[in-house]
C-alpha cells in the first residue's frame, strides 16, 4: 500500500510534464506524418536526398546553440523560447506552403519537415531534463516508464489524425496541409500554461557560468568522453541513426511509387504504419519494457535497437528485391518497435545519471547529434541510390552500419559497471536506492 502511495505521488510530480510531452509529440506526430508525404509526393527521392542532409545539419547547429545556455538558465524558461520560436517558425512555414508558387510551397513543406524533426527532438529532450530534475535515478525508474506510457498517448491522438484525416479532407476539398495550423497553435499555448502550471517545483537553477559555444561543447563532449559506456552509447546511436534513416527514406520513396501521385495515400499509408507500431510499443510498454529494463540492465536494453535494425534492413533488402512494399513494412516496423519503446526508456533512465548542471547538454550530444549525423549520411546513401538508379542499395548499406553498431554496443554493456564508479556520474549512489 505505502509503494502504492509513493508511485501516485510520484506521478503526481510529473503530472504536467507528462501532458506537455504527449502534446509536444501529438503536434510532433501530426507534423511529421503530413509534411513528410506532402514533401516526398511533391519531389519523389530526390527531395529526401536533399532534405535529409539539411534536416540532420540544422539538428546539429540548434543542438550546438543550445548547448551553451540549456544548462545555465531555468529549464521553464529554454522550453518557453524555443516553442515560441518554433509557432512563429511554423507560421511562416504555412504561408509558404499556402502560396501558389509551386517552389515556394516545396520550400515551405521542407521547412516544415525540419521542424518536424526538431519538434520531436529538442522539445521533448528540453521537457526530459525537467522531469530529470524532479526525480533521482531510482525514482525515475519507476516513474519513467508511466510517463512513456502517457507518451504514447499523444502520439496516438497525432497519428490517428494525421492517418485518417486525409478521408474526411478529401471529400470536403480541404488542403491536407491545413492540419500544420494545430502546430503553432499549440505550441504557443504550451509556451503560455507550462509555466505556470510548474510554479514552485524545483527544478534547476542557473548555475551562473558564461561559456562560449566551444567551451559548452567541450564539457558536454568531455563527459561523454570520459565515460567510456556513454562513448560506446553514442557511436551506437550514430550507426543506428544512420541505418534507421536509409531505412526510413527507403519506405517513403517507395511508397510515393506506390501511391502513384496521391498524397492522401501517401499520408494514410506512412500514418497507419506509425500507428500500427505505435500500437505494439504500447502493449509492450504494459506488459515487457519495464521487465526488460530489470533483466536487462540499461546498457543490455540499448543494445537490443542495433539487433532489430540489422533485421529491419535485411527484410527491407528482401522487399525492394521482390518489389512488395508489404514486406518493406513489415522491415519498418521491426525498426521502429524497439526505438519507440525499450530503447526511449533506457536512453531517459541513462540520462537521469548525468549530474544537473550537465544532464541537458550532455542529451543533446548523446541523443540529438546522433540523430542529425544519421540524416546527413542516409542523405548520402540515398543519393547513391538514386544515382545508380538502384533502390536496393541504401537498405543494404543500412544494414551494415547496423550491423557496425552491434560491437559498439557490447562495449557500452562491458563498460557499464566501471561507468557507475565514474566521478562523472555524481548520481550514481542514488542508482543503488533502487
Amino acid at each position: 500500500m505505502e509503494g502504492s502511495k509513493h508511485g501516485h505521488h510520484l506521478r503526481d510530480r510529473a503530472f504536467s510534464l507528462t501532458v506537455a510531452l504527449s502534446t509536444v509529440f501529438a503536434l510532433g506526430f501530426i507534423a511529421e506524418i503530413v509534411a513528410a508525404s506532402r514533401f516526398i509526393h511533391l519531389t519523389g527521392l530526390q527531395g529526401l536526398v536533399i532534405i535529409y542532409p539539411l534536416g540532420g545539419l540544422g539538428l546539429i547547429l540548434v543542438a550546438f546553440a543550445q548547448v551553451t545556455w540549456i544548462d545555465r538558465i531555468d529549464r521553464q524558461k529554454a522550453f518557453v523560447r524555443v516553442a515560441l520560436g518554433y509557432g512563429v517558425v511554423f507560421i511562416i512555414a504555412l504561408v509558404l506552403i499556402a502560396n501558389p508558387s509551386e517552389r515556394l510551397s516545396v520550400i515551405g513543406t521542407g521547412l516544415a519537415c525540419i521542424l518536424a524533426e526538431q519538434m520531436n527532438f529538442l522539445l521533448p529532450l528540453i521537457v526530459w531534463a525537467m522531469l530529470g530534475d524532479l526525480f533521482n535515478a531510482a525514482e525515475s525508474r519507476s516513474v519513467f516508464p508511466w510517463v512513456i506510457t502517457w507518451r504514447y498517448a499523444g502520439q496516438f491522438v497525432g497519428l490517428v489524425i494525421a492517418s485518417f484525416a486525409p478521408l474526411l479532407l478529401t471529400q470536403l476539398d480541404i488542403p491536407l496541409y491545413t492540419l500544420l495550423i494545430a502546430c503553432p497553435i499549440g505550441l504557443i499555448a504550451l509556451a503560455i500554461f507550462l509555466p505556470r502550471s510548474l510554479k514552485g517545483r524545483a527544478l534547476n537553477q542557473s548555475h551562473g557560468e558564461q561559456e562560449n559555444i566551444q567551451e559548452s561543447v567541450k564539457s558536454a563532449w568531455d563527459f561523454v568522453g570520459g565515460v567510456k559506456a556513454f562513448r560506446a552509447i553514442f557511436i551506437t546511436s550514430s550507426l543506428v541513426f544512420v541505418a534507421g534513416s536509409a531505412l526510413e527514406g527507403t519506405f517513403l520513396s517507395q511508397s510515393a511509387d506506390w501511391a502513384k501521385g496521391s498524397e492522401a495515400k501517401v499520408e494514410i499509408l506512412y500514418g497507419s504504419t506509425l500507428l500500427f507500431v505505435f500500437i505494439i510499443c504500447w502493449i509492450l510498454q504494459r506488459s515487457a519494457v519495464t521487465k526488460t529494463m530489470e533483466k536487462l540492465d540499461i546498457p543490455g536494453s540499448l543494445a537490443l535497437l542495433p539487433i532489430a535494425t540489422l533485421i529491419g534492413g535485411v527484410i527491407i533488402v528482401a522487399g525492394v528485391q521482390v518489389d512488395l512494399l508489404g514486406v518493406m513494412l513489415i522491415g519498418i516496423v521491426a525498426w521502429r518497435v524497439p526505438w519507440w519503446s525499450i530503447d526511449d526508456v533506457a536512453r531517459r533512465a541513462a540520462m537521469a545519471l548525468v549530474p544537473d548542471q550537465r544532464r541537458a547538454r550532455v542529451s543533446f550530444i548523446v541523443d540529438l547529434v546522433p540523430y542529425g549525423i544519421g540524416l546527413i549520411t542516409a542523405g548520402g546513401i540515398l543519393g547513391i541510390a538514386r544515382a545508380f538508379d538502384a533502390p536496393i542499395i541504401a537498405p543494404a548499406l543500412a544494414a551494415v552500419f547496423a550491423l557496425a553498431a552491434i560491437p559498439a554496443s557490447r562495449v557500452a554493456i562491458r563498460s557499464w559497471a566501471d561507468a557507475l564508479l565514474s566521478p562523472h556520474l555524481k548520481r550514481r549512489k542514488r542508482l543503488a536506492e533502487r
